[in-house]
């Protein structure tokens, strides 16, 4: 009996995994044939495709891989720290990877350095605020549940840094800044998305091969300790996971804030709730969320495209306090 009833849920969790899917596909269906404007079938063959695989398609594209590794980055963050509001945007992990994309701005303009990276520098800061997070930790006695504390602290210094760099910055990279600042999809290019989903596909895997350790993990860091789980490498290994995912994802797209926070709360309102679920059906939450916002932003004030982390903040910050009250009258 107790076999057939965790056969049936693992049916029902499937189906709902499917229905994320599904919803993904139409979605985008929709954003590539109707938005900014409805394609226009009648154009040459040649203009037709232009269009299409230039400029509509990258967009979604870049939209569904960078949603789903920042849905799955939160995901990850929220199982390895015990904390619902870990994210990479809340813990800071987003603003050190803009200042770092900033600071390689700036040094490429004012020394005339053309072969430094905003990618590579936006990684070795996030990487830098994962350091910070870990020995604050350590040394200041916080809680994991806490953390988030010392995540806001971390965002607030580096968005006073940026401030920093800006005030002394020329025109040109101020304007270059203001793009990892606000966001946005309009410059993606199809190899982008492709640098995006070898990245998502190497995290999914390891986070599924971890997924049970990962399950031990929710349920107390003594409890693991106790099945013999090495929770502090793995802590480690995940957060330099979810280090790679906000980066990449800054360095190519700029800081998209909310989507790895309210993903994995989604997920959890459809009832998926371990790990194994949980990272899938927040990749594809994200990657939903972050295509909805791409057509909301050509929308709302048409034809002026948005900035698309104002649209996810805007619309990200009401829908978080729904799903939180949601669920904590479903634990209830």
């Amino acid at each position: 009996m107790e076999l057939r009833t965790t056969m049936k849920n693992g049916k029902n969790h499937l189906i709902k995994i499917f229905l994320l899917l599904a919803g993904l596909a139409v979605i985008t269906g929709i954003s590539v044939l109707f938005f900014q404007t409805i394609l226009n079938f009648n154009m040459k063959g040649n203009k037709l495709l232009h269009v299409v695989l230039k400029i509509r398609l990258p967009e979604t594209l870049i939209a569904i891989t960078a949603g789903a590794c920042l849905g799955l980055a939160g995901a990850l963050m929220q199982i390895i720290l015990g904390n619902p509001l870990a994210s990479p945007f809340t813990l800071g992990i987003s603003a050190a990877s803009a200042f770092g994309a900033a600071l390689a701005i700036c040094m490429e303009l004012f020394f005339e350095i053309t072969w430094l990276n905003p990618g590579v520098f936006a990684f070795v800061f996030s990487l830098v605020s994962i350091l910070l997070l870990l020995i604050l930790m350590k040394f200041s006695g916080v809680s994991q549940r806490n953390i988030i504390l010392i995540g806001l602290a971390v965002n607030f210094f580096f968005n006073a840094a940026n401030t920093f760099l800006q005030y002394f910055a020329t025109p040109d990279a101020i304007y270059q800044i203001t793009f990892w600042t606000a966001g946005s999809l309009t410059t993606a290019e199809l190899k982008h998305s492709g640098i995006l989903f070898s990245i998502l596909v190497v995290s999914l895997l390891v986070s599924l091969l971890f997924s049970k350790d990962l399950g031990i993990i929710q349920q107390g860091e003594r409890n693991a300790v106790m099945h013999g789980v090495n929770v502090s490498f793995e802590r480690i290994l995940f957060l330099l996971i979810c280090s790679l995912l906000a980066s990449s994802c800054v360095s190519i797209v700029g800081i998209i804030g909310f989507v790895g926070l309210v993903a994995p709360h989604i997920s959890r309102l459809m009832g998926l709730e371990s790990p194994k679920e949980l990272v899938l059906s927040a990749s594809l939450s994200g990657a939903l969320l972050l295509v909805i916002a791409d057509i909301l932003s050509k929308t709302i004030i048409h034809p002026t495209i948005l900035p698309i982390s104002a649209v996810t903040s805007i619309f990200g910050i009401p829908l978080l306090l729904f799903l939180l009250i949601v669920n904590g009258k479903k634990q209830k």
